[in-house]
């Protein structure tokens, strides 16, 4: 029964597929409007790493994120802060799309960290495409208020699509699977 597989949403995959895209993953203090990100990752269609760096945060790495992720204050502590990468990170992101999964999340994280350090966003928001969106309308299954399709996690997803690389919840590995699993959304059926 799943995967559903419409076609639309194997052309769409197929769309920014044609435009070689990149795949990000952060991680981060937390998830509420005053969180920032640690880590981030970023890597090729091939899943080659493109960057990737841990970030000193301006606020404390609450237990509970560390507990997720296993990122320490003492991992950080000699870490860039955003400030310092964002260059470099700009540079690699700039004019390219971007594959996320959980996009809305990982740009408010981001625009979070931008907006505490004083700097003003440059990057266009519809180059970030959201690969958990394409996932769920792929895979098929209804939400239960039935009016969207019902997300699941990265972790799930790879695993039903028998992708053979972890959800580590660290950037360059989660951003691995979201770029293996588009990869497998985009030549279905091909």
């Amino acid at each position: 029964m799943y995967p559903i597989a419409h076609p639309k949403v194997i052309q769409r995959a197929r769309e920014f597929l044609a435009f070689d895209p990149l795949f990000l993953d952060t991680e981060t203090t937390g998830i509420s409007p005053q969180d920032v990100v640690i880590e981030v990752g970023v890597v090729d269609l091939a899943g080659e790493t493109v960057y990737e760096t841990l970030i000193r945060p301006s606020i404390p790495i609450p237990a509970e994120a560390v507990a997720i992720h296993g990122i320490t204050e003492g991992m950080v502590s000699d870490a860039p802060a955003w400030r310092e990468i964002w260059g470099d990170l700009r540079s690699v992101l700039d004019g390219r799309y971007v594959g996320v999964y959980n996009a809305d999340f990982d740009l408010r994280m981001m625009k979070q960290t931008h907006r505490r350090s004083w700097l003003d966003w440059t990057l266009e928001d519809q180059r970030f495409f959201c690969v958990m969106k394409l996932y769920s309308a792929f895979y098929g299954e209804r939400s239960l208020r039935g009016n969207s399709f019902r997300f699941h996690k990265l972790e799930a997803a790879g695993a039903a699509c028998r992708i053979p690389l972890p959800n580590s919840h660290r950037a360059v590995d989660d951003a691995r699977l979201t770029a293996a699993l588009f990869k497998y959304i985009a030549h279905y059926g091909a």
